[in-house]
Order: structure tokens, then sequence, then C-alpha cells
């Protein structure tokens, strides 16, 4: 019933606007290909479908958190391009809440210079494992792009679709700045055979009846690792290859942390 309410709130403030030049369209037009790319991204990894008019995306982005977040968190928008499209969407005029952080700015910066095969390179990349997910949500930036995780790095991920110079600019900056997390520090600090037990369970339904990525995707850290279906997470990690210290750091930091 409220999602109802809100519903018609907004279809009846979309009705009394003036209408303007700028739109959805217009100002998609606007964004980094990254920004673009990430809307794709996002859309695709929550399932949804494409909306075709100006209301329809009004709609998506006042109303799915999860997708607006996704493109925040997760992906490679700005809160300023987020609130440009929701703006052109919705025909109204709103300023960004949050300002970014230094690294942030400097990364995006050096991503929005790169070409456009790099910059959906660098969603495609960021998006292909659930520990990337998590520090990129908390913008570690040098651990996005050096750690190893089932044998392979982001940086190398990368090389497919950037060139060298590119890649080792984007390095350089991410590891400009020294940052800390817990969560992302405890995911990081674990053995290679723990990151890629964890991967799988992130990732995959054989263990629960829900994709825990989802609960990554909200950045719900505690959620998942308190999460219990036919074995607990602490369970199936231990089984996965984690130990019982790294499990044990792994549920501090994430309950620290949320």
């Amino acid at each position: 019933m409220q999602t109802s309410i809100h519903v018609v709130s907004l279809a009846l403030v979309l009705l009394s606007v003036n209408p303007t030049s700028a739109d959805f369209y217009t100002e998609r037009a606007k964004v980094t290909r990254a920004c673009s790319y990430t809307i794709d991204r996002c859309l695709q990894e929550f399932r949804l479908s494409n909306p075709r008019t100006n209301t329809l995306w009004c709609l998506r982005l006042g109303y799915h958190t999860a997708f607006v977040q996704c493109l925040v968190a997760n992906g490679y928008c700005t809160e300023e391009e987020k609130t440009a499209l929701k703006n052109g969407a919705c025909a109204r005029s709103s300023k960004p809440q949050q300002t970014s952080s230094a690294i942030k700015i400097s990364v995006y910066g050096d991503v929005s210079m790169t070409t456009d095969q790099c910059q959906r390179q660098i969603v495609t990349c960021t998006f292909e494992t659930s520990i990337g997910t998590v520090l990129k949500q908390q913008e570690q930036f040098c651990d996005l792009m050096n750690v190893r995780i089932r044998g392979s790095t982001l940086s190398a991920c990368l090389a497919q679709g950037c060139t060298e110079a590119e890649v080792t600019k984007l390095n350089s900056t991410a590891c400009s700045i020294s940052q800390s997390d817990r969560f992302s520090h405890a995911l990081v600090a674990t053995s290679e055979l723990c990151k890629n037990g964890t991967e799988t369970f992130f990732e995959s339904t054989e263990y629960s009846s829900v994709r825990v990525i989802d609960l990554i995707r909200g950045q719900r850290y505690c959620e998942v690792m308190n999460y219990r279906d036919q074995m607990t997470t602490s369970e199936c990690l231990k089984f996965l290859g984690c130990t019982d210290e790294e499990i044990s750091e792994l549920n501090t930091a994430a309950c620290d942390s949320s």
C-alpha cells in the first residue's frame, strides 16, 4: 500500500510539472561512458527491463533503491550524474546530497580519460567478482586493482580492453591514497583459498536458496555473515576453505562496520 501511494504521488507530480528541454536521454548523453555502461550493467544485475520512457525511468530512479545504489556504489556514476539523470527523467531540479572522496574523484577522473572500450572493460571487470563489488563499494581502489581472486586480478582483466598505459595510470592513482575499511580489509587479508571459497559462496545458489550476492550488492555485510539456509555462512565458508580465524575476522568486521 505504501508503495502504491508513492507511485500515485509521483504520477501526479509528473503531470503537474512544467516540461523542460532536459530529459533522461539528454542527461544520459552527458555522463561518462563508464556511467552509461554502468546503467546497462545494473539493469542486468537486477534483471530489470530497460525503461522506454522518461516516466518509467523516473519511477526506476525514484523508487528502486538497490538499482540507484548499484549506479553509484557498485558502478561508476557519480552522485552528480545520478541526480542529473533523475532530474531529467522526472522533469525537476535537485542537488546531490553527498560529496565524493578525494580518491574517488581522482580515480573517476582517470577512468573518464580512457577510451570507450576501456571504460566498458572497467565496468565489466569490476562487476565480475563479488569481492570486487565489496572493494568498489568501500572505495578500496588499490585492493580492487590488485587483489588476486581465482588466479587473476582486476588489472589483468582490464588489460583485455585497456592499453598498458591506461592500466598503469589507473593503478598508480588507485594506490596513491591509503584507505582502510574493516570488512574489505578482512576479505583482502584472507588466504587465496578462502577468497576463492568466499567467491563461490557469494555467487552460488548451491549452498542457499537465494543469491547471497544480492545482499552483497546492497552492502548488507552483517546479514551475509549471519545468513542461514541449508548451512550457516560460517559452515559454508569453512567447508570451502576458510579457517575459523578468518571466518571470525570476517564476521566481526562485517557486523562492526554495518
